[in-house]
């Protein structure tokens, strides 16, 4: 437990606080010596404060060799060796501090050196080193740093750490946009460069099925029409994939839509079948991007009409306003989706009943989740088809939109 001193230090007087200052470490003048009767109470007071470890003593040699200590908070200072060896902060300095020898009465002053402990931590220590003349000595008076200039050290100690920190997570962030990168532009080139070889191999397909078809092979002629329908397929998952990749940097600047033109245009844009749809609900005009939010909804209508297992139907389109985004479902009365593949659902090219849907991609809803999901917002299926017919999707999809 700390202990307190019944009175404070003394302080410097005005005399001292006049003396002008070297350049760093600074130098001042000593003040006269205390009258005979107090040297038995400083004696006293300096064995007290040295106890509690406040300051400490060294002798060092006229070749700064340290010759003896006093007190606790020295004992970390090596005798019988160069005092450099103990403090490091003194090389370089052996000069200034020979030259007290020249200018009695005067004081080198080190603020706040950091001074390696037995212990393995390092502390703050102030040096204040005389010319002793009586002793033909130099004299080192170390103490403690003030309060004040701990705390400001600790502080920079958090500063530092706390830069270090945030320099690993830039870094981090650097690598992983960078990867980003690198993995848009692998999808988009390889997406890309495969478009041609499909190209070229449909076209000789289409060739052999006209040649074999002119000359009566009409098994072959079936084979050859399946591989061009395949190809064709592959050729629109690499134009999906190619879109997928270029996702979040295709959109536009931030503008005022108006959801319930957009939702009635989108609607009015689809083919024609036996599948209706209906709008309901507030739709009202939000600040936001209009193509994302025209790619989530065509999208969603669109995949419900592929998927429907009957000639005549009936798709649902409800929006509710909340305070902090649209609540948006797209519902329909199709055979709906089993549980176990709700999650497989949103992964890219996967499809159900890819020989019903031969046209599907399977990235209609990946490119959906993506969209909203960059958009700040969320998507959910429910379907449980066990119980009855029909798939739900909800998107939440952000009123105010910061990009």
């Amino acid at each position: 437990m700390s202990q307190k001193l019944s009175s404070p230090p003394p302080t410097a007087s005005p005399a001292a606080a006049s003396e002008p200052v070297g350049r760093f470490p600074a130098q001042r003048r000593l003040s006269s010596e205390p009258p005979p009767e107090l040297f038995p109470a400083i004696l006293d007071a300096a064995f007290m404060v040295a106890g509690y470890g406040s300051f400490g003593l060294v002798w060092l040699d006229c070749e700064l060799q340290a010759t003896r200590s006093y007190g606790s908070l020295v004992e970390f200072i090596k005798l019988d060796a160069p005092v450099t060896d103990s403090v490091l902060a003194l090389y370089g300095m052996e000069t200034e501090i020979l030259n007290l020898r020249a200018a009695p009465g005067r004081i080198l002053e080190l603020p706040a050196i950091g001074v390696a402990q037995p212990d393995g931590d390092t502390k703050r220590l102030n040096f204040s080193i005389f010319w002793q003349q009586s002793q033909d000595a130099f004299l080192v008076l170390i103490y403690r740093v003030a309060s004040q200039t701990e705390i400001e050290l600790e502080l920079s100690r958090q500063i530092r750490a706390r830069l270090m920190a945030e320099a690993t997570v830039t870094a981090k962030s650097k690598e992983l946009a960078r990867a980003n990168t690198d993995l848009e532009s692998f999808a988009a080139i390889i997406s890309h460069d495969l478009k041609g070889p499909m190209r070229h191999l449909r076209r000789l397909t289409q060739q052999l099925a006209t040649e074999t078809e002119a000359a009566g092979h009409h098994p072959l002629s079936l084979r050859l029409s399946e591989i061009e329908t395949q190809s064709q397929r592959m050729s629109q998952m690499l134009s999906a994939l190619l879109d997928y990749s270029s996702l979040g940097r295709k959109y536009e600047a931030l503008a005022p839509v108006d959801t319930a033109a957009l939702i009635e245009s989108v609607a009015a844009s689809l083919p024609k079948s036996g599948i209706a749809i209906s709008i309901s609900g507030s739709w009202p005009t939000i600040w936001t991007l209009a193509a994302p939010l025209d790619l989530v909804l065509r999208n969603l209508i669109d995949n419900a009409v592929k998927h429907h297992d009957r000639e005549q139907g009936a798709i649902e389109v409800s929006c509710v306003e909340g305070v902090n985004a649209l609540t948006i479902s797209v519902s329909d009365d199709g055979p709906g989706i089993s549980q176990k593949h709700h999650e497989a659902a949103f992964l890219p090219f996967r499809t159900l009943n890819a020989d019903q849907n031969a046209d599907s991609t399977g990235m209609g809803l990946a490119m959906v989740k993506k969209v909203v999901e960059t958009a700040g917002g969320a998507i959910v299926l429910s379907s449980d088809p066990a119980e009855k017919r029909g798939t739900t999707f909800v998107v939440s999809w952000p009123t105010h939109m910061a990009v």
